[in-house]
């Protein structure tokens, strides 16, 4: 079966560096997973002086990252489901480019958990689920 050519904005060559990088981590949970790839979030603080932004850890493989940002950015464009989820994050007030980050962070779940289950992505499971009607 062919996973990632389901889901839109996962081409040729990050659904081979996808594909690698979960059979190399098979037993990972999708938490692991966004750490694994360095898409999880950190916070620094300490006490009541040290306050900064979160930010990305940048812990994980930079090869994931990087393959995957240009079609985070089709994804955003082409797929109704993670241009609702990016508009929402816009309309709270993130910043663009941590938009586009938890856009990424959650194709990388999904395409895991396509993964783990031997399914395709279906693009009307959304909105089924949650009761919405997407833009397309």
């Amino acid at each position: 079966m062919n996973y990632r050519a389901s889901f839109k904005g996962v081409g040729n060559l990050s659904g081979i560096v996808l594909l690698e990088f979960f059979m190399r981590y098979k037993d990972a949970s999708a938490k692991e997973i966004t750490a694994l790839a360095g898409l999880d979030p950190i916070e620094i603080s300490s006490g009541s002086s040290i306050h900064k932004k979160s930010r990305i850890s940048k812990q994980g493989s930079k090869l994931i990252r990087n393959t995957l940002f240009m079609g985070t950015l089709i994804s955003i464009q082409y797929n109704a489901e993670m241009r609702t989820f990016f508009d929402r994050l816009k309309a709270r007030g993130k910043h663009t480019t941590s938009a586009q980050i938890a856009v990424m962070r959650k194709i990388v779940t999904i395409t895991y958990s396509l993964y783990k289950t031997g399914t395709l992505y279906d693009e009307t499971r959304y909105e089924k689920w949650n009761n919405v009607k997407l833009a397309s």
